[in-house]
C-alpha cells in the first residue's frame, strides 16, 4: 500500500521557512548551519532519514557532510553522481529500482530505504550540493513536498555561501594583517639581519613551522636567518647544519629558485623523497626527526635581481595551499625590497665623507664619539637639526636630554645594549623636541669601531630627520585602510544585496498567505522593515550610496523601544537583561532621519551586549535636556580603558579581538554630527560604560546637516 504525502499545512510550513530564514542566516559556522538545516528539514517533511552531500575539490567525489537517521554502515562517499547531478528535484518512489539511485539494491535493502527525494543546492546557476530525504516506506510525492524542500534548499545554500564568503573575507583580512605587520617590521629598521629574523618568526607563527632566509652576498648564498617555534628543533637544526652543510645545486631546491627566480613547491614530502635525499642511515634518521611534510621556496627579487630566497617548511602533516604560496610570494617581494634598501643604505654609510655637503639639504647631521676619551662631536647640521646654538659643545648626557622624554629611557637602553654587544653598527629611531616646541622623528645610524677585545672605541654616524616621511606614512596608512574599506564595501554591497532581495521577496509572499495569524503578520512586517534597513545600512554607512531621505518627526522613546525589542532575543541568549528606563511620561518628538538614528542606537546596544558578561544588564533611556533630547545606553561590562577612550570614534579602532570592523562608532558619530548632535562616553574608572547621544529639538530647517 502506498503512503501519500504528509507534508505539513502551508501555514505551518511557512512558519518553518520563516524560522529557517532567520536561523540559517545567523548560523555562526558550517556545523551549526548543517545541524539547523536537518532540524528544519524534519520540520518540513517527516522523513525517516536525511543527508547533505557536497562535491569534493577533486571534482569526481561526493561526500556526506551531515546526516541524520542513517546507520553507521550507510556509505558516506560516492565516486560520481550517475549522469549529471540533478538540477531539478528528483522524486524517487523506489530507490532500489530507479536508475537514478546512486548505490546498489543491497545498500538500500540493508538500510531499509524505499523512497527518496534528491534536492539540489543551487547557488546561482551552479549546483553546490544535495539534500536527500529518505523514507523506509513507499511514498508518493506532492508539489508541496517539492516546493517546501526547494525553499529550504535555497535558504540553506544562500546561508552556506554567506558563511564561506565570511570565511574568505576573514582569510583575506588575516592575509592583509600579516603582510601589514611584516611590512611594518621590514620598514622599522635598516639592519636587515635582525629585521628578517623578526619577519621569519612572524612567518613561523602564521604560515609554517619552519622558516629560513637565505641571502646572496658577494656571489654566494648563505643562510642568514632560521626560525622555529620549538627551541629544541631550532637547536637540532643548528646541529644538522654543522653535520650536513647544505649543498646548493642549480637544478633543484634552493639553487634552482635562485637561478630561475621561480618558486618551488612540494605539496607533500614523502618518505621516499627523504630516503633519496639522505646521505646515509644516520642522515636519514636525523631528517625524519624533523617530521617534514611540505615545502615552499620563494625568491627574493628586487628590480630584476634575485637577492636570496625564503624557505617555508610544514611539519607533522601540515600542507600548504595556493593561498600560502601567494602569501609567501608577497612576503618575499617585501623582504627583497627591505634587503635592497638596507644594502643600498650600507653603501651610503660607507660614502659618508662624500655626502657631507648634502646633509643640510637632506636634514641630516653627523656625529662622532670617541668612547675612550669620552669626546663627542656634533656637526653644524646636527646642531641646526636640534635647534642648538652653533657654539654648543657635544656631551653624551646632553644628547640623552635631546631625546623626547617618552622615548628617552628606551633609546638609552638600546644604545648601550648595542655598545656592549659585538655589533658593528648601531641604528635607532626616536622623537626629539626642539627649543621652539616642534616634535621631530629622528633616525640614528652609526658604525662602531672595536679593539681586539671587542670593546667599542669609536662610533660615528648620522642623525636624519624623517618627520615628513613618518607623517606621510601615517597618512598613507589611513588612506589605504579607507580604500580597503571601500573595496570591501563594494563586495559586500554586491554580494549581500542579492540574498537580501530574495529574503524580501520571500517575506512578501509569506505576508500574502491565506489564514496568516496576526502575530505572524506583525513579525513579518518587522522583518521586512529590518531587512530594508539592513540594505540601506550596507549601501549608505560605507559610503557607496546616498539614498535621498527627508527628516520626519520621530518619537525617540518608541524608536529606542523598537531597537531594544529587536535585540532582546540576542541579549537573552547571552543571559542578559535588556530594559528601557522610563524617565519621561510622554513621547519626545525630533526631526531626524529615523533609519539613521535607529542605526546609531542599534550600534550602541549591540556594542553594550558584546561588552556585558552573563547576568549583566543593558539599559537605554530617553530624556529631554536643555532644548535637546538625550539617548543613553549603559551596560554593566568591564568598562573601557582610558588609553582606548580617545580612539573610540576613529575608523578601524576596536576593542573586540575577533569581531567587528572598528567602523560602528565612527559611522555613528558621522550620523549624529550630520543631525547637529553630539556623541560621548562617560568618564570614570569603574565598571560599566554609558554612551550618550544628544540631538537638538529644533526643526531640520534650522540646521544645515541635511
Amino acid at each position: 500500500m502506498t503512503i501519500r504525502s504528509s507534508a505539513p499545512p502551508r501555514t505551518e510550513a511557512l512558519h518553518v521557512l520563516l524560522e529557517a530564514s532567520s536561523l540559517l542566516l545567523h548560523a555562526s559556522g558550517e556545523e551549526e548551519l548543517l545541524s539547523q538545516t536537518l532540524d528544519l528539514a524534519s520540520g518540513l517533511l517527516a522523513a525517516d532519514a536525511y543527508a547533505v552531500w557536497r562535491e569534493q575539490e577533486d571534482g569526481t567525489t561526493w561526500r556526506t557532510i551531515a546526516q541524520r537517521g542513517l546507520s553507521e554502515d550507510y556509505p558516506t562517499k560516492v565516486s560520481k553522481i550517475p549522469g549529471t547531478a540533478p538540477r531539478n528535484v528528483w522524486t524517487i518512489v523506489d530507490m532500489r529500482t530507479d536508475p537514478r539511485s546512486v548505490f546498489s539494491v543491497d545498500v538500500y535493502q540493508a538500510e531499509g530505504i524505499h523512497s527518496g527525494m534528491v534536492v539540489p543546492w543551487m547557488l546561482g546557476s551552479a549546483i553546490d550540493g544535495l539534500i536527500i530525504y529518505y523514507w523506509r516506506s513507499p511514498r508518493q510525492f506532492t508539489q508541496d513536498d517539492v516546493d517546501y524542500a526547494v525553499a529550504l534548499s535555497n535558504l540553506s545554500a544562500a546561508a552556506l555561501n554567506r558563511l564561506e564568503l565570511r570565511e574568505e573575507n576573514a582569510r583575506e583580512q588575516r592575509r592583509l594583517a600579516f603582510l601589514a605587520e611584516a611590512s611594518t617590521l621590514l620598514a622599522s629598521s635598516l639592519d636587515y639581519e635582525s629585521t628578517l629574523e623578526r619577519v621569519a618568526n612572524l612567518a613561523v607563527s602564521q604560515i609554517a613551522e619552519w622558516c629560513t632566509v637565505h641571502v646572496v652576498e658577494h656571489g654566494s648564498a648563505s643562510r642568514l636567518v632560521v626560525a622555529h617555534a620549538d627551541p629544541e628543533m631550532l637547536a637540532l637544526s643548528e646541529e644538522y647544519s654543522r653535520r650536513y652543510p647544505e649543498v646548493i645545486v642549480p637544478d633543484r631546491g634552493l639553487g634552482r629558485v635562485l637561478r630561475t627566480g621561480e618558486p618551488e613547491v612540494y605539496e607533500q614530502i614523502s618518505e621516499e623523497m627523504i630516503a633519496a635525499a639522505a646521505q646515509d642511515e644516520e642522515h636519514r634518521s636525523l631528517l625524519q626527526r624533523f617530521r617534514l611534510s611540505a615545502s615552499i621556496v620563494v625568491p627574493l627579487i628586487a628590480h630584476g635581481r634575485t637577492l636570496g630566497a625564503i624557505r617555508l617548511l610544514g611539519t607533522n602533516g601540515h600542507h600548504f595551499g595556493s593561498g600560502d604560496l601567494q602569501l609567501a610570494l608577497d612576503l618575499g617581494r617585501r623582504a627583497a625590497a627591505a634587503i635592497e634598501n638596507a644594502q643600498l643604505h650600507r653603501a651610503v654609510l660607507e660614502q659618508e665623507a662624500e655626502l657631507r655637503q648634502s646633509h643640510a639639504a637632506a636634514k641630516m647631521g653627523s656625529w662622532a664619539w670617541d668612547v675612550e676619551r669620552n669626546k663627542l662631536h656634533w656637526s653644524a647640521e646636527f646642531k641646526a637639526l636640534h635647534g642648538l646654538p652653533e657654539d654648543a659643545e657635544g656631551d653624551i648626557e646632553v644628547s640623552y636630554m635631546l631625546v623626547h622624554p617618552e622615548d628617552r629611557e628606551e633609546s638609552k637602553r638600546s644604545f648601550w645594549a648595542v655598545i656592549e654587544s659585538d655589533a658593528p653598527v648601531f641604528h635607532s629611531e626616536h622623537r626629539s623636541i626642539t627649543p621652539d616646541g616642534r616634535v621631530l622623528w629622528l633616525q640614528v645610524r652609526g658604525r662602531i669601531r672595536r679593539n681586539a677585545a671587542g670593546k667599542a672605541t669609536w662610533i660615528a654616524g648620522l642623525m636624519i630627520d624623517v618627520t615628513d616621511s613618518r607623517l606621510a606614512e601615517q597618512a598613507l596608512r589611513r588612506t589605504e585602510k579607507l580604500a580597503a574599506a571601500g573595496r570591501l564595501a563594494a563586495t559586500v554591497a554586491h554580494e549581500v544585496n542579492n540574498p537580501l532581495e530574495s529574503l524580501v521577496n520571500l517575506i512578501y509572499l509569506a505576508q500574502r498567505a491565506e489564514g496568516l495569524p496576526d502575530d505572524a503578520a506583525a513579525h513579518l512586517r518587522m522583518a521586512d522593515d529590518e531587512l530594508r534597513r539592513i540594505a540601506h545600512i550596507v549601501r549608505q554607512t560605507l559610503g557607496f550610496y546616498r539614498e535621498p531621505a527627508v527628516p520626519t518627526r520621530t518619537g525617540m522613546r518608541k524608536l529606542v523601544a523598537e531597537v531594544l525589542e529587536l535585540y532582546r532575543s540576542r541579549g537573552a541568549s547571552r543571559g542578559l537583561m535588556l530594559r528601557a528606563l522610563e524617565e519621561l511620561g510622554e513621547e519626545v518628538l525630533v526631526e531626524v532621519i529615523a533609519g539613521e538614528i535607529k542605526q546609531v542606537v542599534a550600534n550602541l546596544i549591540a556594542n553594550a551586549i558584546d561588552a556585558t558578561p552573563v547576568g549583566g544588564t543593558v539599559e537605554a533611556s530617553v530624556r529631554e535636556l536643555d532644548g535637546s533630547v538625550e539617548i543613553a545606553v549603559s551596560d554593566t561590562g568591564c568598562g573601557i580603558p582610558e588609553a582606548s577612550r580617545r580612539h573610540l570614534f576613529e575608523p578601524f579602532f576596536t576593542t573586540k579581538a575577533d569581531v567587528g570592523t572598528g567602523l560602528g562608532l565612527w559611522v555613528s558619530k558621522g550620523i549624529v554630527t550630520k543631525h547637529g548632535g553630539t556623541i560621548s562616553v562617560d568618564e570614570g574608572g569603574g565598571p560599566g560604560t554609558t554612551v550618550r547621544v544628544r540631538l537638538p529639538l529644533q526643526s531640520a530647517g534650522d540646521r544645515t546637516g541635511f
